[in-house]
């Protein structure tokens, strides 16, 4: 074949692939001037990142969790704000875990709790609202999309472990990252911010590279002359990416297992937790076990058949990948991380153990079928509420889903309280004249050790009395 022969080819390749797969956003949903639309987005990110905070009530913002403290917050202290932020832990970067829990170091130390809290789940709201934009393409309808971004920053399937925690925002900015591959950036600071977003998300998690295919059909699909500003996008995704990949090659990844469990536990905690979230879709199997886990995989592969059969090329290009990357990701997670064992749920119980590793999965397949449900009834949008209903029975069940997940107060978190922390080390500092102050976080053994002079300013007025005395 000659060169122009193959250029022509690889062109029309190139073109199939993108008309396939990155259909660009339709003229659906709401219009406002810039002034309107900036309003509407603070409010959904002040909103949001409030309702997350207050999902394990008091707890949330009154606790450091795990590794925020020892490992992020004590980094901070000991090698500086700045030089910490590229230190590897558990085998990767983590950047964005590591400068909102160095920010806790650099505020008021009494604020810290608070600062950690808030910064994490305005990164779960920022995330639903990266699923808003790049959704556009393959979600028409706006109540859907509304839908799907409400339930990313408010996960259902989010346990207590991964809410309101610098180490677990990763987790939230994969979901985001993963639709955002998805979007054409209709100005140069639109492209800019997803850039960041990626750049961002690649830096704290190898998780990225489950998003490999979808990636390199993007890459593969654009033209950088023709679209730089999707271009950027898509290099902000190879920068986080790459930058992982010697930090990886150079730590200890652990032990992995395998688990003949982990099948269970993706039906259990991505197919149905994902339609129907941990509370809703985990009462469900208590009450009628694999019934109903048969019953549901059976309906939802006859809407996949007949959904697929009558939607447009791009759903059935996203539809099938989705799902499967969904898949793959729940599998390797829990295998290279061990855990089969202890993420699935025994028969009778469901809980939120491990939920970090469901998260971003079962939320995946919800955007799967709720692209399926969009492509399936494109003809209905815009011809009135009635007749989307649909549409509406899909961002209902969504919004159930959350609503019922929604209190997490009965898990919440255990003590120590982090003032309550602060002021039994520093009165332990005065009392013992000690140089260094250990400071208990939750859960238990969690800590992080400082100098006595940061934290003595805390102690009880009578201790500092008798120390005066």
């Amino acid at each position: 074949m000659s060169a122009a022969g193959q250029s022509g080819t690889i062109g029309r390749l190139r073109r199939k692939v993108d008309e396939g797969l990155f259909p660009p956003a339709g003229d659906g949903g709401p219009r406002f001037s810039f002034g309107e639309g900036a309003v509407v987005v603070g409010l959904f990110l002040l909103i949001a990142t409030a309702l997350s905070v207050l999902r394990l009530g008091t707890d949330g913002y009154r606790t450091i969790w795990a590794e925020d403290a020892t490992v992020f917050m004590e980094s901070a202290f000991t090698h500086g704000f700045w030089h910490s932020i590229f230190e590897p832990y558990a085998g990767y970067l983590n950047v964005v875990p590591r400068l909102i829990g160095g920010f806790g170091t650099v505020i008021p130390l009494q604020d810290a709790a608070v600062a950690i809290a808030v910064l994490s789940a305005f990164c779960a709201a920022l995330s639903g609202l990266a699923v808003w934009y790049g959704s556009a393409g393959h979600m028409r309808d706006p109540w859907l999309r509304g839908g799907l971004a409400i339930a990313t920053a408010l996960a259902a399937t989010a346990g207590q472990e991964t809410l309101d925690s610098a180490a677990y925002v990763p987790w939230f900015l994969l979901v985001g990252a993963f639709w955002l591959l998805f979007l054409r950036p209709k100005t140069w600071w639109g492209a800019a911010l997803a850039c960041a977003f990626m750049v961002l998300t690649g830096l704290s998690t190898p998780g990225v590279w489950f998003f490999l295919p979808v990636a390199a059909l993007r890459i593969f699909s654009i033209s950088p002359r023709r679209e730089p500003r999707t271009a950027l996008v898509a290099a902000g995704w190879a920068a986080g990416g790459l930058a992982q990949i010697p930090v990886i090659l150079g730590q200890d990844q652990g032990t992995t297992m395998w688990s003949r469990h982990i099948w269970t536990a993706l039906v259990q905690r991505v197919i149905d937790g994902g339609i129907f979230g941990q509370r809703l879709g985990g009462g469900f199997w208590d009450v009628f076990g694999w019934g109903w886990l048969t019953f549901l995989c059976v309906a939802l592969v006859v809407a996949l058949v007949l959904g697929l059969r009558r939607a447009p090329v791009s759903t059935r290009w996203f539809v099938p990948l989705t799902i499967a990357i969904s898949f793959g990701m729940f599998m390797f997670s829990a295998y290279q991380r061990s855990i089969g064992p202890s993420i699935f749920w025994s028969p009778g119980t469901s809980g939120g153990t491990a939920s970090r590793y469901a998260l971003v999965p079962s939320l995946l397949f919800l955007g799967a079928f709720v692209a399926l449900l969009d492509g399936a009834f494109r003809d209905r949008v815009g011809r009135g509420l009635r007749s989307n209903w649909p549409a509406l029975a899909g961002t209902a069940l969504m919004l159930i889903a959350v609503a019922v997940s929604f209190d997490m107060t009965s898990s919440a978190r255990s003590k120590p309280y982090w003032s309550e922390a602060l002021r039994s080390s520093a009165n332990k500092c005065i009392t013992k004249h000690e140089e260094f102050a250990g400071i208990e976080t939750a859960p238990a053994p969690f800590g992080l050790v400082v100098s006595c002079y940061q934290v003595e300013e805390f102690a009880s007025p009578s201790v500092r009395e008798r120390a005066g005395d």
